[in-house]
């Protein structure tokens, strides 16, 4: 998958005149951070969340590489984008109370410092045709509740994947789900590296993460809502009545003419018996059929909610 990255009037920072490596693993102190300047306070974000992120999947604001287009907000009050070339765009607003500028700095991520209370935010557009939205709380002081707007275009929805986050799906015209994009499962790690506990809740059309801190966690803490746009992937999701059929009439009779993504049409040639015998304990169970393609794995399963209606 490849993309474009732009950003957004975002201001690049020259290295920071201290040993920002020294002082990664260090909790911000009131009085230490409001003695910086906005440079080094975006370099020591950026390197506090680097370390968690690590930076092979980084794709620079302003690369060009070809098929969706991830923008960076020129201010905190903004959202980051993903456009693909058909034009469906996926955009995450930013959960911030101050309308701080962005920064670039280290090795690619876009810094709003201070963006709210005791709370940098970040942006690292990736190579996958996404981005992670970064929140960084500095203290004890921070929300542990962070908000992001979520903007999906007309015939997108969201459905629950089995790891905590979300698939972004689009209708086709025969009724089945397929994904175009996905937004990961959530994590947190404290300034020692250990995880923390967080988790997604839809409120409407925003996105919330809450981070489980407490007396014992090592700030600051990082947390990230990642999300990719824009990929049409082998997963599709079938409703009560599709599941039925193909339990019925098998999946070659049935499915001949749904249009499904490339590996998905291979696999229900070569693994159609397993297929109609999955739909057919799903059918049983008053479930839905799944079929998933990924990594070289073709996998049929079962699933409820959600479509399956």
């Amino acid at each position: 998958m490849s993309a474009t990255i732009t950003g957004t009037s975002v201001r690049r920072t020259v290295t920071a005149a201290v040993a920002v490596a020294s002082i990664v693993g260090t909790a911000f102190s009131g009085t230490a951070a409001a003695a910086e300047s906005p440079v080094s306070s975006a370099e020591l974000t950026a390197s506090i969340v680097e370390k968690a992120t690590g930076t092979a999947d980084v794709a620079s604001p302003g690369s060009s590489t070809g098929q969706v287009t991830v923008t960076t907000p020129a201010t905190a009050n903004g959202a980051v984008t993903a456009r693909a070339k058909d034009g469906g765009a996926l955009s995450l607003g930013l959960p911030a109370s101050s309308d701080v500028t962005g920064t670039e700095a280290g090795k690619g991520t876009v810094v709003y410092p201070n963006a709210s209370k005791s709370t940098d935010l970040a942006i690292q557009p990736t190579t996958d045709g996404g981005a992670r939205t970064l929140v960084v709380l500095k203290d004890a002081n921070a929300s542990s509740t962070q908000r992001f707007a979520l903007n999906l275009p007309q015939g997108a929805s969201l459905i629950e994947d089995e790891a905590g986050g979300y698939e972004i799906t689009r209708e086709t015209a025969d009724g089945v789900h397929t994904t175009i994009g996905t937004i990961d499962a959530p994590w947190a790690k404290d300034a020692n590296g250990k995880p923390v506990p967080t988790r997604y809740e839809l409120e409407g059309s925003s996105l919330v993460q809450t981070v489980d801190v407490n007396k014992d966690t090592a700030f600051p803490v990082v947390a990230d809502p990642k999300f990719t746009w824009g990929i049409v992937t082998g997963t599709a999701y079938f409703k009560k009545s599709e599941t039925k059929k193909i339990a019925q009439n098998g999946a070659l009779t049935a499915m001949a003419a749904w249009a499904l993504p490339p590996g998905l049409n291979a696999y229900v040639t070569m693994h159609s018996a397993a297929i109609t015998a999955t739909a057919y304990k799903a059918d049983v169970a008053k479930k839905c059929l799944k079929l998933k393609f990924a990594a070289g794995l073709f996998i049929p399963g079962q699933y409820s909610g959600g479509y399956c209606k």
